[in-house]
């Protein structure tokens, strides 16, 4: 390997970064590179290749709405699958036979045209899979279109009307996910003001078990709708979005660089105010509380105890120009159907191998991804679709062939947020635990929502994402690391966010009534409505109900009417998990 000429750890890393920047800026002037070290494209197989499913399972990729809807009614298993950035294979499988198929949204003719040739014309025909409607301040969107593409479509919408361009309100740090598996799954940025991109959505058409193409709003079915917001691919297969968009203006970025026992001081203070504002009813202290933390983002770098703090300030003057992040290499194949049209055989992907120069000074990899983490979060003034932090699809690509990794997020109640980062501080103070990371865990906020299946339904929420680089490179657990994660969980109430690691280890036996004690079963008559036969259970055990009425276990659907699950009944606990 030309890197082993290098004797330090830290000129073996540089070198080895360089190859794969090299790399990958070879794969993007070659869009029809099929070389093994180009990669397959994310649509092809799971992320990172640790997560593959049965090679029966098929994979459905329809050019039209006629097609998918005949794959979602010829098949026992569906699941969607977006680009497959999933770390939980028994919810991205859709089962374990032939008579399964995982659906792809990247497709699409008009879907599949734009990917391949992005085009940001303002005069857009009416088979444009993104439509603008300035008059309404909203976008409809195909659910296959990157999230990334989406935002740089909007900020180049320029017209009389907003000759700025638009965005969304609020968008995620990882953009490469197709937008109807990113709301799907609840993915979200940092905001306690417009909450997650499932409470940015105004409208979902959806393909359903039985075939038929449904369109829902909050005002059709408010019960649905809460259903839908966040479904995780268990009600259907999302085929269209409409979002509100807010202009694109200038957005004033700061950074306060501190530690973390001082940022754990700041999110308690918040902390305390929004439970006397609660307790208290007043509205005023909650608002405060909230606004303290609103926008929000904080870098940790647990190694060298240092933690980032953005604050981000919307500002009336448009900005003078806007800076795109366009990576402009085709990322999807087209493959010739086999026996049901639309439905292809797996091309498996060979798990990444281990890069062994992740394992060394974990000092040196804090110091290295704090200098070239710098430039995502310098003050200043920027348009609204750069002051954000996210990482590009070529940016997130280059990160994935890097090394394999499994990552977490962990949502933590607001009402102990403040509490839950002191715990951690003490956790923090033990040298093996900084050991543990490579790269800097990243906290945010995201306000209360109604989606039954939100992370933060019930309460804001603080989310903890964290990455752990070692158990695969080492093949041993990365046990610092992973006691962080129990931490969370047995400690801070925390919920596990739906995409992510660390379900079958850390919720083996997932009781939805007590993690989400009010919603879980107006969930679970939601699924009996639209999908009684559990077309879209995947290989998951987690969807699972169980209802009583005085006292007696009844079947579910006895306790289900068009608004959601009955008041005269009790959402209970799973017996086998007791």
């Amino acid at each position: 390997m030309l890197c082993r000429k290098f004797s330090g750890t830290a000129a073996w890393a540089i070198c080895l970064i360089a190859l794969r920047t090299a790399l990958a800026q070879q794969c993007r002037k070659d869009p029809n590179a099929t070389s093994s070290a180009c990669g397959l494209p994310l649509e092809l197989a799971n992320f990172q290749g640790y997560y593959n499913c049965s090679s029966a399972v098929l994979v459905g990729r329809p050019v039209n709405l006629t097609q998918l809807q005949n794959l979602v009614t010829n098949f026992k298993h569906v699941k969607g699958v977006g680009v497959g950035h999933s770390w939980w294979q028994e919810q991205f499988c859709s089962g374990r036979d032939a008579d399964s198929v995982n659906i792809v949204m990247t497709e699409l003719d008009d879907t599949l045209s734009l990917i391949n040739q992005p085009s940001y014309n303002t005069v857009a025909p009416p088979n444009f899979p993104i439509q603008v409607n300035e008059t309404s301040g909203t976008v409809t969107v195909q659910a296959g279109v990157p999230q990334h593409m989406l935002l740089d479509y909007l900020s180049k919408y320029s017209t009389i009307t907003q000759p700025s361009g638009w965005t969304l309100a609020a968008f995620s740090w990882f953009i490469d996910q197709t937008i109807g598996g990113a709301v799907a799954t609840g993915t979200h940025g940092s905001t306690l003001t417009h909450g997650s991109l499932s409470s940015q959505v105004t409208e979902l058409e959806v393909v359903l078990a039985n075939g038929t193409l449904a369109t829902f709003t909050p005002m059709s079915n408010p019960h649905l709708w809460k259903a839908l917001q966040i479904s995780v691919g268990r009600l259907g297969i999302i085929t269209q979005l409409t979002f509100t968009i807010v202009p694109q203006r200038a957005v004033e970025r700061s950074l306060a660089q501190i530690t973390l026992a001082q940022f754990a001081d700041q999110v308690t203070a918040a902390q305390n105010a929004y439970n006397q504002g609660s307790a208290t009813n007043n509205l005023t202290l909650v608002e405060q509380a909230l606004n303290s933390l609103d926008e929000t983002q904080a870098f940790w770098f647990v190694e060298t105890d240092q933690v980032w703090r953005t604050d981000y300030t919307r500002l009336d003057r448009e900005p003078a120009a806007v800076l795109i992040n366009i990576d402009p290499t085709p990322t999807v194949q087209k493959f010739d159907g086999t026996t049901v049209p639309g439905a292809f055989d797996q091309i498996l992907k060979a798990p990444l191998a281990p890069n062994p120069a992740i394992v060394g000074d974990a000092r040196f990899w804090s110091n290295f991804y704090a200098t070239t983490a710098r430039s995502l979060v310098a003050p200043g003034t920027y348009a609204a679709r750069d002051a954000y932090l996210s990482v590009s699809d070529l940016g997130s690509r280059q990160m994935s062939t890097f090394d394999p990794y499994d990552q977490y997020e962990l949502s933590v109640p607001l009402s102990q947020a403040g509490d839950c980062l002191k715990l951690v501080v003490q956790a923090a103070a033990a040298p093996a635990l900084g050991a543990a990371f490579r790269v800097p865990a990243l906290i945010r906020f995201v306000n209360r929502e109604d989606a039954y299946l939100s992370n933060a339904h019930g309460e804001p929420r603080m989310f903890v994402n964290v990455e752990d680089h070692l158990s695969r490179q080492t093949g041993v657990d990365n046990v610092p690391f992973l006691g962080l994660v129990q931490l969370l969980r047995q400690q801070c109430a925390a919920r596990m966010h739906w995409g992510k690691a660390g379900w079958p280890r850390f919720a083996p036996c997932f009781d939805g009534a007590a993690e989400y004690p009010d919603s879980w079963c107006h969930f679970g008559c939601a699924v009996q409505e639209l999908d009684p036969t559990g077309k879209f259970a995947s290989e998951s055990s987690v969807w699972r109900w169980r209802a009583t009425k005085n006292g007696t276990d009844v079947p579910l659907q006895q306790c289900c009417s068009p608004s959601g699950f009955r008041q005269e009944c009790v959402c209970a606990a799973r017996i086998e998990c007791s």
